[in-house]
């Protein structure tokens, strides 16, 4: 599995993001992992690193946070022009049949993707959605 340079994080949960950020790691599936838990900071966090050798390659994106969460992400993460610069893979623990075929016919959205992260699921994510043909 090639290693990608950078992973952005987007869930509320910072015990979730620090045990992400460890199996991503481990898992040398990227160099660097940065964790924002809070779709504002996201957003602004992406618009100053777009043009930028900064800009993460994948995101993982939890879909339910309080206040605006992972469709807000997306609306705006569209106005950002990104043409898929960056992979967003929804990570999330929604089970409803409504999200995930929102996310299938979102282009920007790579895959809806079960929490937890794992190794042998970041493994599946590489090979399936984010290796390059």
């Amino acid at each position: 599995m090639e290693k990608f340079r950078k992973v952005l994080l987007v869930d509320d949960d910072d015990i979730v993001n620090s045990i992400n950020s460890v199996i991503i790691k481990h898992a040398r599936f990227a160099d660097e992992v940065e964790s924002i838990n809070n779709v504002p900071t996201a957003i602004e966090f992406l618009s100053k690193t777009k043009d930028s050798e900064d800009r993460p390659e994948v995101i993982f994106l939890d879909l339910n946070m309080p206040d605006k969460d992972g469709w807000d992400f997306m609306e705006e993460y569209e106005k950002l022009e990104m043409n898929g610069a960056t992979k967003v893979i929804m990570l999330t623990s929604s089970i409803s049949a409504k999200d995930e075929e929102r996310a299938s016919s979102t282009s920007q959205i790579t895959a809806f993707i079960s929490k937890p992260l794992s190794p042998e699921l970041l493994e599946n994510i590489y090979e399936s959605y984010l290796v390059k043909n």
